[in-house]
């Protein structure tokens, strides 16, 4: 949803509050009505569509008003119980992003409302359900409903003191669990206090922490803010409420950190200017460290004191390793990291890919693969995971890397199981993008290039793509990461699984990815032996977690993230 449509929408609606605001008969009440709630409708989809961290209160009251206008114009319209609901819904929304208590009233009584005024509406059971839920009632009650739905505060009386996460921060619908547990029952590790120190050259924030987590970095825009996520992390009782620290030096304004998930604490720095950031562990107590400095100044010798003292920590910022060969690749020389990974469950839909002695059909198994290893990914590497499928469903191949460009990955691995002519045929294999004339890494392309949709008159270029990739070298590494983890995970099932490499093949899938990718053959399907393992849901969580520790080790050879933004000096904005 962009800015464009979102302002197109509201223009629209602007234009039908206008219309409506003239005289009319009964019969032109119902159908402005109507208008009115279509246009309601379609904002309210609009918004749904706009990324929750960027939107505030004023988009939510927009909307309310439009649905307000149905129920004022024609309570009689049929209109009107869709409206209310809609109204509830929204007003439970805001309640649930900004926690304040006068969106929860506001719902549970246009609920009541909706279900005294409106009994015999489809809405009504869900409208009392609602409302109970809400109120905490065994029973819903609809009588004490008021005898006119509530409106949407006048935006002048606004509250915008929130202590923590701002409206365009703090993700709706996503409730806090009780302290301590996560969503599989494993222990969170408490975030205990929060303070930060002023320097001349930089600023230095501190948590302290009852243990170490996996963390993500990122920025917000309009205004510029970066944040952190703290998986796994829970704030402390003293802390549940959120926490905002004025700062107020010359690189930022506020610090404030606050409980964005049941299971995940985000701290949100507002900066003034243009910066960078390290972020480090420090033992006994165990806190998480993070320095600023402005973009064109060099680390303070404090922060360089902190990063000697602890060169075993993995959230350290260190350089990238060279590759394999001892090369330093473009990737690596500009320290570039990674964030994104596009998982690619290969073939589905009609294209079953290969099918098993037993049965067993590629598509199958190599979409569950993906989806435990993208599990993974998120939960240890905070990885934000992006799928070209997460169900049966055929995508082309020529569309698979198109996705990962589209989506800004990082980093694209396409999962298969191979086949041969010989059912005794065992072992792994990796391939990444390049020219060969090896007879069976042409005929393993062949089998997984069967559902391309290219024509002969695109091979000039196809073979371009391929020729310009910068990316191989980087992908050649991943590739070997892949392949290690992989085979050495899985040969202590049999010694006749066989390590046949790191390969190189033209293969469609991968053809125009703008980022390291590889393509990874997990087992011979066409095994009757390896078939009965890839059968078992344990061995394909194990090759997942193989995959995962491949991920992990390529991610660690680039050295760990340190972020710059984009911010101009003068160009800070307030909430």
């Amino acid at each position: 949803m962009t800015r464009i449509a979102w302002c197109r929408s509201v223009g629209i609606a602007l234009l039908l509050f206008l219309l409506v605001a003239t005289p009319a008969t009964s019969a032109s009440k119902k159908e402005l009505a109507a208008q009115a709630y279509r246009s309601g409708a379609r904002l309210y989809e609009d918004l749904k569509q706009v990324p929750k961290l960027e939107l505030g209160v004023r988009q939510y009251e927009l909307v309310i008003s439009k649905f307000e206008t149905v129920h004022r114009i024609s309570p009689a319209s049929g209109y009107a119980d869709d409206a209310l609901l809609a109204l509830g819904e929204l007003y439970e929304a805001m309640y649930d992003r900004f926690r304040e208590e006068r969106y929860r009233q506001k719902a549970i009584a246009t609920y009541e409302f909706a279900a005294r005024e409106y009994p015999h509406s489809k809405h009504r059971p869900k409208a009392l359900a609602s409302a109970a839920k809400l109120s905490g009632k065994r029973t819903p009650v609809a009588a004490s409903a008021p005898s006119s739905p509530p409106t949407a505060p006048r935006a002048a009386a606004v509250d915008e003191r929130r202590v923590a996460l701002s409206d365009s921060e703090h993700k709706a619908g996503e409730t806090v669990r009780p302290a301590g547990t996560g969503s599989m029952g494993k222990k969170l590790v408490p975030v205990a206090a929060i303070r930060h120190h002023s320097y001349d050259d930089g600023t230095r924030i501190v948590l302290e922490m009852g243990g170490k987590t996996p963390l993500k970095y990122d920025r917000l825009r309009r205004p510029e803010r970066l944040y952190i996520d703290l998986f796994g992390s829970q704030m402390s009782e003293e802390l549940i409420r959120g926490v905002k620290l004025q700062v107020d030096d010359t690189l930022l304004a506020t610090a404030r950190l606050a409980q964005n998930r049941g299971n995940k604490a985000r701290l949100v720095l507002d900066v003034r200017r243009s910066v960078s950031f390290d972020a480090f562990w420090l033992s006994n107590p165990t806190r998480l460290v993070i320095d600023i400095r402005g973009s064109d100044t060099p680390r303070a010798e404090r922060t360089l004191l902190a990063l000697s003292s602890s060169p075993a920590t993995p959230d350290a910022p260190r350089a990238a390793s060279t590759t394999a060969d001892g090369k330093h690749s473009l990737t690596r020389a500009l320290g570039l990291k990674l964030d994104r990974i596009l998982l690619d469950a290969g073939h589905g839909g009609h294209d079953t890919g290969s099918i098993g002695p037993g049965g067993l059909r590629e598509k199958d198994v190599v979409l569950d693969v993906s989806n435990r290893l993208g599990k993974l990914l998120a939960e240890r590497m905070g990885a934000e995971v992006i799928y070209t499928r997460q169900k049966d469903r055929f995508i082309p191949l020529e569309e698979r890397s198109n996705i990962a460009n589209k989506r800004g990955a990082d980093l694209m691995i396409s999962i298969h199981c191979n086949s041969a002519p010989s059912s005794k045929v065992r072992g792994i294999e990796t391939y990444y993008l390049s020219f060969t004339s090896d007879p069976w890494e042409l005929s393993v392309a062949s089998l997984e290039n069967a559902a391309a949709e290219s024509s002969i008159n695109e091979l000039q270029d196809l073979v371009a793509k391929i020729a310009l990739d910068d990316k191989i070298e980087e992908s050649r590494e991943f590739a070997t990461r892949i392949q290690s983890r992989l085979h050495g995970g899985v040969v202590k099932h049999s010694s006749s699984i066989r390590d046949r490499g790191i390969r190189k093949a033209p293969f469609v899938v991968l053809i125009g990815a703008k980022m390291p990718a590889v393509l990874v053959e997990i087992g011979f399907i066409s095994n009757r032996t390896d078939e009965s393992l890839l059968r078992k849901s344990s061995f394909r969580q194990e090759i997942a977690e193989h995959l995962y520790q491949g991920i992990s080790e390529y991610a660690k050879s680039l050295g760990a993230p340190t972020l710059r933004t984009s911010l101009s000096p003068g160009s800070a904005q307030r909430d």
